[in-house]
């Protein structure tokens, strides 16, 4: 058990980490293409709105094929993909290369909750989410020494030792198929209601990626998702059964409230590392230290985190989460360019401890009441949930920073603050409505 767990928490962390590493090293893309903020961008928009519609297919293929094939089919991309990406002539084939990154390790956080329920084993869901706080929070600490050593290059070679390791020990490791899953493909492949759920994703985020708000994208979003839904409850095998999460006590509630959370801690993320190389003139491996007490703070919040989950149920410890994240928001806020380097470090560690209790507190959350039969789906949607939260960050960010090439402006903090203290608020009002009325899960152990 310990030799599978292991594996797949080698590939798992490949998302955390190509989340983050990427944003020291976007300076330097923009800079050798000769493009804006907003066309740089797209590396980590293309990344999310892939993962956001890669992660549910294939949590759903895990649950009805067995996560081997999955997980080993998703290392194998990801390896192509880290292999090619150095080489791209334009910025087009750069995003193109790391929306296939991210389609390959979308597979693995879907296959470990696949594993974890078969094996029985939900105590190690403090491990899984120490190693993606821990690879999500040192990205830019590697990154930035890396990339300024061998340039943006190097936030594609670093995948390569692990995809590859990974992509072995899968083949040779995890289970296959379950017996349960049935003997042809047509169980549980319900091929239209995942085009529906696509491309109504697909529209949704675009309408909000676009400043200001793309009106015909999304009533084209709320078309196609609600046919999406309409199809999911008269189909006899669904793509996602909605009714069996809609009826799990406050799941959608659960997810709701991680895109707020995460939409507050990645504006700060990727907006931090861009404001650190503007107007404070640092070097990529400058602002990448800097980063070092959130890459610290978070990893010693999820361990402290595991143990709190003993006194404090996941519900407590998400409301303490969120709680600290609106203080620092206020932290950023107060944020000026003359700022001393010890209150940005400061600001920076604060920022890290609701990070690491809010992604425990609230995995715990998904785990406890997810449907036995969709772990996989479950949790698709719960990674999709902070690419979804991502996402409006790095758009808010898109409308805060000129998009001239060349222009060495910054985010406007303070607004940028405020807007985290709105949204941390709105994610404490929906975690606290759902505490009240689930005061608990179904109670699996820890």
């Amino acid at each position: 058990m310990t030799a599978v767990t292991a594996a797949l928490l080698a590939g798992t962390l490949l998302a955390p980490l190509n989340s983050s590493i990427v944003a020291v090293g976007l300076d330097a893309v923009r800079r050798d293409f000769a493009i804006g903020f907003a066309e740089v961008s797209w590396l980590v928009t293309g990344f999310y709105l892939t993962a956001c519609v890669a992660m549910p297919v294939a949590g759903r293929l895990a649950d009805v094929y067995g996560p081997r094939s999955v997980f080993a089919a998703g290392m194998a991309v990801a390896s192509a993909a880290s292999a090619a990406a150095p080489f791209a002539p334009t910025i087009e084939l750069l995003v193109a290369c790391r929306c296939l990154l991210a389609l390959g390790v979308s597979a693995s956080f879907p296959c470990l909750m696949v594993t974890l329920r078969r094996l029985g084993t939900p105590g190690r869901l403090s491990a899984v989410a120490l190693v993606n706080t821990t690879a999500g929070a040192v990205g830019p600490v590697v990154g930035g020494p890396a990339v300024a050593w061998l340039g943006w290059p190097a936030v594609f070679w670093v995948n390569l030792p692990l995809t590859c390791a990974a992509l072995v020990v899968a083949l040779v490791l995890l289970p296959g198929r379950p017996p349960s899953a049935g003997r042809g493909p047509r169980r549980g492949s319900d091929l239209l209601g995942g085009l529906l759920f696509a491309g109504g994703l697909a529209l949704l985020l675009r309408a909000v990626l676009v400043h200001p708000f793309d009106v015909p994208s999304g009533l084209a979003a709320l078309g196609v998702l609600t046919a999406f839904v309409a199809w999911e409850l008269r189909v006899a095998a669904p793509f996602v059964d909605v009714r069996a999460l809609r009826a799990a006590p406050g799941m959608l509630a659960v997810l709701a409230g991680f895109v707020l959370f995460n939409l507050g801690y990645y504006a700060a993320f990727y907006g931090l590392p861009q404001w650190f190389q503007g107007p404070l003139g640092l070097g990529p491996a400058q602002a990448g230290l800097l980063l070092f007490p959130l890459a610290a703070s978070s990893v010693l919040a999820t361990v402290g985190g595991a143990r709190l989950l003993g006194p404090l149920t996941p519900h407590r410890l998400g409301l303490l989460a969120l709680g600290l994240l609106l203080v620092g928001s206020v932290a950023v806020a107060l944020l000026r360019p003359g700022s001393p380097i010890w209150l940005v470090a400061t600001v920076a560690a604060l920022l890290g401890v609701p990070y690491g209790l809010g992604n425990l507190g609230m995995q715990q959350l998904m785990y406890d009441r997810s449907p036995a039969h969709l772990a996989g789906l479950s949790g698709g949607l719960f990674q999709s949930a902070r690419y979804v939260g991502a996402i409006l960050a790095v758009g808010a960010l898109g409308t805060l920073t000129p998009a001239a090439a060349g222009d060495d402006a910054a985010p406007d903090v303070t607004g940028l603050g405020v807007a985290m203290a709105v949204i941390a608020v709105l994610g404490a009002i929906v975690l606290g409505t759902t505490a009240r009325r689930h005061p608990a899960g179904p109670g699996t152990p820890r």
